[in-house]
């Protein structure tokens, strides 16, 4: 949907972008951050023409934004800064109503519009004959959000919106904006310079430095495969750990779990028990690697001459490679396992995660932040 070829800015002898080049898709959230002076905020600026670029191309559905009237531009794109922006002699009734009414809307649509997004940002009706002044600072970023909605624009930009607030506040508003981007899916460009909230609101997250890009990727992977040095320093080496979301059943699992064909004997899966020092066997279909279910072994030792198949838990528990480490805990925790089989759409075995390797994982991770504290 916006699309940035080449852009390069230069501030006479300063040059603030080289050569920025990115695209963003129909209703993705991208969050622009990077140290102070990384053109981020610039960027930003330039989707909606409040900077000029000295060279390059932007374009949005296809259309080179420099073609179209600026005016006209920024009406179609909604725009929310940090100060909020509302002028302090109007009511908040007045702030969302400014642009709909220049735009020559009929006021009963206006009305209802208005009365519609105070709501849609969490604010009831009554707050409409307020001034700003009598809004707390979270209330009145709520406002500004309502306000660059009025238009119904497919683009909102965002330059630090949050960063004035308390940071209780600040929790609050960043999960009214997911909550309100689930519902309306517009496409949101966000600048911040707070590597937690990235990670938390965004799709994407373009990373900058020194008017440059150094990586443009999905939070996960940019959290589990920085580009250079330069992205694990300003991300941190643990920052995993703080979003555990990202964390997958693959990154945690024992890739190799002991097996034993679902056709064996009690005889055979007991041996194969006591040498592998197991306490618990994934029974597959030797041909398909297909789990057919788990053989604990104090059914084993119970079962005599039984059929291995008679006593395996067919309706087993499990997780898919791409379930995070969120979810596996709370399976553990709800049905009181001691391990969870890891296995692909076609109940194909790819590994084990169990009690044991998850509290090695995490307590190498607190070895880790114990080391980097010495």
């Amino acid at each position: 949907m916006i699309k940035l070829e080449d852009i390069s800015k230069n501030f006479r002898k300063n040059k603030v972008l080289k050569n920025v080049s990115f695209e963003i898709e129909k209703g993705d959230f991208v969050v622009l951050i990077g140290p102070s002076g990384c053109g981020k905020t610039t960027t930003l600026k330039m989707i909606n023409r409040l900077i000029t670029p000295t060279s390059g191309r932007i374009t949005i559905e296809d259309k080179d934004i420099s073609k179209i009237d600026p005016i006209k531009l920024r009406r179609n794109i909604g725009y929310v800064i940090q100060q909020t922006g509302l002028f302090p002699h109007m009511t908040i009734k007045e702030n969302i109503e400014l642009i709909p009414k220049v735009e020559g809307f009929e006021e009963d649509k206006i009305k209802e519009r208005t009365e519609a997004l105070i709501e849609l940002v969490g604010l009831d009706t009554s707050y409409l004959d307020r001034y700003p002044s009598e809004l707390s600072g979270g209330q009145q970023q709520r406002v500004g959000v309502a306000r660059a909605f009025a238009l119904d624009p497919d683009i909102i930009l965002m330059d630090e919106p949050f960063s004035a607030v308390d940071p209780i506040t600040r929790t609050v508003l960043q999960d009214e904006l997911i909550r309100l981007q689930a519902k309306v899916k517009k496409t949101i460009v966000f600048v911040t310079h707070d590597i937690r909230e990235a990670i938390k609101l965004a799709d994407k997250v373009c990373l900058m430095n020194e008017g440059q890009i150094v990586q443009y990727d999905t939070p996960e992977n940019i959290l589990k495969n920085p580009a250079n040095d330069f992205v694990t320093e300003f991300v941190g080496d643990n920052r995993i750990w703080q979003s555990p979301e990202y964390i997958r059943a693959k990154d945690i699992m024992i890739n190799d779990p002991v097996t034993c064909p679902v056709d064996c004997t009690i005889n055979e899966a007991m041996y194969l028990m006591g040498l592998e020092q197991v306490n618990t066997l994934m029974a597959i279909d030797s041909e398909t690697n297909r789990l057919q279910g788990v053989l604990r072994k104090k059914h084993v030792q119970h079962a005599k001459n039984r059929d291995i198949r008679d006593i395996i838990i067919s309706d087993y528990i499990y997780a898919n490679p791409n379930e995070s480490i969120v979810d596996v805990l709370k399976k553990i925790d709800k049905y009181d396992i001691s391990n969870i089989p890891v296995v692909d759409n076609k109940r194909k075995l790819k590994g084990l995660i169990t009690k044991s390797s998850l509290v090695e994982t995490l307590s190498q991770q607190y070895i880790d932040d114990m080391t980097e504290v010495y």
